[in-house]
């Protein structure tokens, strides 16, 4: 008699990015592993993996015929996953449901026992490392032991909750298969056509640090186990082969290993031989700082980046600290962020909000500190969310740090409508709002200060000028920022955008998004900084903006020489902003050297703002757009990390020779420079 096959199943609901989505690698490494390492694997059989969000009703049709479903979950898709499970179990109460992945808790502080009693369509939780315990179960099923099953927790025949001792974590490799090399996509790949796909890619497992807000860590327990080279370069040739166009390199500290900087290589060459892949981003190693900047550098000048991030999170001694992140070297990023502006590599840097030891003003002094070291580009802010295993969600820590969330919906950065649920089942995350050192008024304070900053300084809106006090006042940032936030409210303008920025932050207090929809703006999710531009723009109220602006910034001027230089460099900033509406070039005359002066500013160097005439020709025909839509996309989306807000620009210098002017251009590798840290200038 032949023996029935048990069917498998699985779902890992990834978030899409553009309209792309990542190959569900968590659930290919599993399936990889069982064929590879079970004694008849024959006996199974797998229907193709859920990888992106679809309707409920869909996911059960896809799966209800089952008898094994594995469920790869975290934050971003919990909630979907809990509900095709429970419909599934409804409707066959002998479907075997198993649960892994990061938004399983630990077996600490009976978080695992509270969730598989919650949840008790579940038959197992598997914790950690996933690929030796998802084949016991397998091979055992259906007349599973689980009391020899490592790695799991489960409730057993007569009610009482078990969990069973994790195994060593896995050091060698050679026994886990490449699913991309093992051809388990090959079937999804032909299935979806039309798929434009992301990757995620291991090269090693593991993380030697133990920052407390991270699951990183705790999910590997720490130390670094590699890859073998032959499997990394066979991986890279299969994404470049089948043209998948971003890497999400999984590794925690790329960089860290002597080797990654051959296999930055590998894609490199990979990329000008293929086309493909056309970026490769990485987890910046947090020290070795000679390899991270030779990494970085490759990357970047084999446009496999188009920017090094910089994970900071806080440069307050006491909150890195309070955080375990006191044995990351905060003068290797400052040194890296130094070397890499003076080759033209544009930074960015992480701050994370709401860390615990934080205060309103360590935070605000952070990121004026940043801006006065050099980070002109851009601070990514990221709102503290706490995450299921990561160790400050010990309920001990939340107690003594007196942690405050607040659940939120789940939206991406730039996320698209069509990524919403229509059947109602929202993700969320704990985002926090208050801690013992930032209560929850200075948590507020401290959001709409990141949202000035965004808004005003790295949107470039008023950059220049803002430099220009900064270098001839000596005014700190913080206190530039502050002041803004301290307007008159006959400032309409400015006073809207402060109150708006206010009312964000109560809305996120709420449950609200941390991101802002509006319809007609490209129906995505836009940062508050970028959302007030784009209203600026389109309410035809920018001109207003910089009347006020320069009305309410002026008193920083203490002498008439400051004022005009001030007043100018506004005037500068405002025409160098690119605009949908605006596509004739323009030149314009100007009495000081403030463009010569901005660009020694981002490379570094130190300025001499001097009264000199000039001319400058700001290039708007190089870019021209169909509307204001394009607009958005081109510029504030797509060109936020790249220097698009502000125009290029050609300096006019007279030269006498036979009566004639003749337009002197700059270097090859200062126009490289400008192009990614500011205007281009030519």
């Amino acid at each position: 008699m032949k023996q029935q096959k048990i069917k498998i199943g699985a779902t890992q609901i990834n978030n899409g990015f553009s309209g792309q989505f990542y190959l569900p690698y968590s659930i290919g490494l599993l399936y990889a592993f069982i064929l590879h390492n079970s004694k008849n694997p024959k006996k199974f059989s797998f229907n193709s993996i859920i990888y992106k969000r679809k309707l409920l009703n869909e996911c059960f049709e896809h799966l209800k015929d089952r008898d094994v479903v594995l469920f790869s979950t975290y934050v971003w898709n919990e909630k979907i996953s809990l509900a095709i499970a429970e419909k599934l179990k409804k409707f066959d109460k002998n479907k075997f449901i198993i649960f892994g992945g990061p938004s399983v808790p630990d077996n600490k502080f009976g978080k695992a026992e509270e969730f598989i009693r919650k949840y008790p369509f579940i038959d197992v939780l598997s914790h950690q490392e996933g690929e030796r315990t998802i084949l016991k179960l397998l091979e055992e099923f259906p007349n599973n032991n689980f009391e020899d099953t490592p790695n799991i927790s489960y409730i057993g025949k007569n009610g009482e909750y078990k969990n069973n001792p994790n195994l060593p974590r896995l050091k060698d490799f050679d026994k886990v298969p490449s699913p991309y090399l093992t051809g388990m996509f090959d079937d999804l790949i032909k299935e979806n056509p039309n798929e434009k796909w992301l990757a995620s890619w291991e090269t090693n497992r593991g993380c030697p640090f133990s920052c407390t807000y991270c699951d990183w860590g705790s999910a590997t327990n720490s130390k670094v186990s590699r890859m073998h080279l032959d499997r990394v370069y066979a991986e890279l040739d299969w994404f470049s082969k089948n043209k998948v166009e971003f890497i999400f390199c999984c590794d925690a500290n790329f960089g860290m290993l002597p080797r990654d900087y051959e296999i930055a290589l590998k894609a490199a060459e990979n990329k000008k031989k293929y086309g493909y892949p056309h970026v490769l981003s990485v987890q910046n190693t947090k020290n070795a700082r000679e390899r991270a900047y030779k990494v970085q550098k490759l990357l970047a000048d084999s446009g496999l980046s188009k920017g090094v991030t910089l994970a900071m999170q806080s440069v307050d001694p006491h909150t890195l600290k309070s955080i375990k992140r006191d044995n990351i070297s905060t003068e290797d990023y400052e040194e890296l962020q130094k070397r890499f502006t003076s080759d033209g590599i544009a930074t960015y840097t992480e701050f994370i909000l709401a860390l615990p030891g934080d205060t309103y003003s360590s935070f605000a002094d952070g990121v004026s500190n940043v801006i006065q070291s050099g980070q002109h580009n851009r601070i990514q802010f990221n709102n503290l969310s706490i995450l299921p295993n990561a160790e400050m969600a010990e309920p001990q820590n939340i107690e003594n740090d007196k942690i405050m969330t607040v659940s939120c919906p789940i939206v991406n950065v730039h996320g698209s409508l069509d990524e919403t649920p229509e059947d109602n089942i929202n993700e969320s995350q704990q985002l926090v709002i208050s801690t013992k050192s930032l209560p929850f008024n200075d948590w507020k304070k401290t959001r709409i200060y990141a949202s000035i900053s965004e808004f005003l300084y790295f949107n470039k809106i008023t950059q220049i000028p803002l430099l220009v006090i900064n270098e001839l006042e000596k005014i700190k940032f913080r206190d530039l920022f502050e002041h803004f936030l301290n307007c008159n409210e006959d400032l309409k303008t400015l006073s809207s955008i402060n109150n708006n920025f206010e009312q964000h932050a109560e809305q996120i207090s709420k449950g609200k998004s941390e991101f802002l929809y509006k319809e007609g703006f490209l129906d995505i999710y836009w940062p508050p900084g970028e959302f007030e531009y784009i209203k600026l723009v389109a309410d035809k109220k920018l001109d207003q903006f910089y009347t006020e602006f320069k009305k309410h910034f002026l008193k920083f001027c203490k002498s008439e020489k400051t004022q005009k230089i001030f007043l100018e460099s506004v005037e500068l900033n405002k025409k160098m902003m690119r605009l949908p509406w605006s596509d004739d070039d323009e030149i314009l005359s100007m009495n000081y050297n403030i463009i010569e002066s901005y660009q020694d500013i981002l490379k570094l160097n130190k300025p001499n703002i001097i009264k000199k005439n000039n001319k400058v020709k700001i290039i708007r025909t190089d870019m021209k757009f169909d509307d204001i839509e394009h607009w958005m996309r081109e510029v504030i989306w797509y060109g936020h990390r790249s220097g698009k807000y502000l125009c290029n620009i050609e300096k006019i210098k007279s030269n006498t020779t036979n009566g004639k002017e003749k337009n002197l251009r700059e270097t090859v590798k200062e126009k490289q420079a400008g192009k990614l840290l500011g205007p281009y200038i030519v």
